[in-house]
């Protein structure tokens, strides 16, 4: 078993392009492994590729960005191309589906700053994805990595609605870089569904009430490199290899050792993303 595992890392961004073999065997030298996650066809195309480079502890998923959906009438066509979305999700080093989920923070808030309904539309569209991907995990038994920001209560039921129609299914979820509250963390988990943390807790009392209150075997964490980097880095870009920083801070908050939440987080993500354990 791995010492930590990093649910959420995007290293096929470019600020990687010219080291992103060192920064892996450095993580992996610190026996940490990697989900790299595609944000659209052609990420989740490079996430599958670097996944490939290395024989074990690097993974990936494949997914469509929220902010990626257009506000133009959803179609399959090439940036949902669920077939093909199909497709690489059969690949056996993908062993989640996202990053996709809802993202309501920059929409236009009043009808006179959004006189085309544009915000509707986005909403609406943005769910249309989301329920097909539910759809896909649902035919290929993969777990969700999800993304919602300022859409928590949007969320929430359409996954309950789901969580109704697919009893037996033996894979959930991660909802990423959790930022939602207390009241909202226990309707997750009471759908068998994760929250994850990013080093955005090492810079103050972020969460602090949710990853006090949370079950140990609720939680799992997350680098989202190359962004959030923990204290004391915060002027580099993030890495995978600083994970343990999120740790510590989880561990302090909750009056842990390190290696308890180091132990506990890790063998929930192996419960929950078990196309690890192959």
């Amino acid at each position: 078993m791995p010492y930590l595992i990093d649910t959420h890392a995007h290293l096929d961004d470019a600020i990687y392009k010219e080291d992103l073999d060192v920064i892996v065997k450095h993580a992996l030298q610190e026996d940490i492994w990697i989900i790299t996650v595609g944000g659209d066809l052609e990420s989740s195309k490079r996430a599958i590729e670097i996944a490939e480079s290395y024989p074990t502890g690097v993974y990936a998923a494949v997914g469509l960005h929220p902010l990626k959906v257009s506000a133009q009438e959803m179609a399959d066509d090439k940036l949902l191309n669920m077939e093909k979305y199909n497709e690489l999700a059969r690949h056996p080093k993908v062993v989640a589906l996202g990053e996709t989920g809802l993202d309501y923070h920059d929409l236009p808030d009043n009808p006179k700053s959004d006189p085309k309904h544009l915000s509707e539309r986005l909403k609406a569209n943005q769910k249309k994805v989301l329920g097909k991907f539910l759809q896909l995990s649902q035919e290929l038994r993969l777990p969700l990595l999800l993304h919602c920001r300022d859409a928590h209560d949007e969320m929430i039921p359409l996954l309950e609605t789901w969580d109704k129609t697919s009893r037996g299914f033996d894979c959930r979820g991660i909802v990423h870089h959790y930022s939602g509250n207390w009241r909202q963390a226990k309707r997750y988990f009471n759908i068998d569904f994760m929250v994850s943390f990013t080093a955005l807790i090492t810079h103050g009392g972020y969460q602090a009430e949710v990853i006090k209150k949370a079950p140990l075997n609720r939680i799992v964490l997350e680098s989202e490199c190359p962004y959030l980097t923990p204290t004391p880095w915060s002027i580099r870009r993030n890495e995978p290899s600083y994970l343990p920083a999120v740790v510590k801070a989880v561990a302090g908050l909750r009056g842990l050792k390190v290696e308890q939440v180091a132990e506990a987080t890790t063998k929930n993500v192996l419960k929950i993303l078990n196309k690890l354990r192959t």
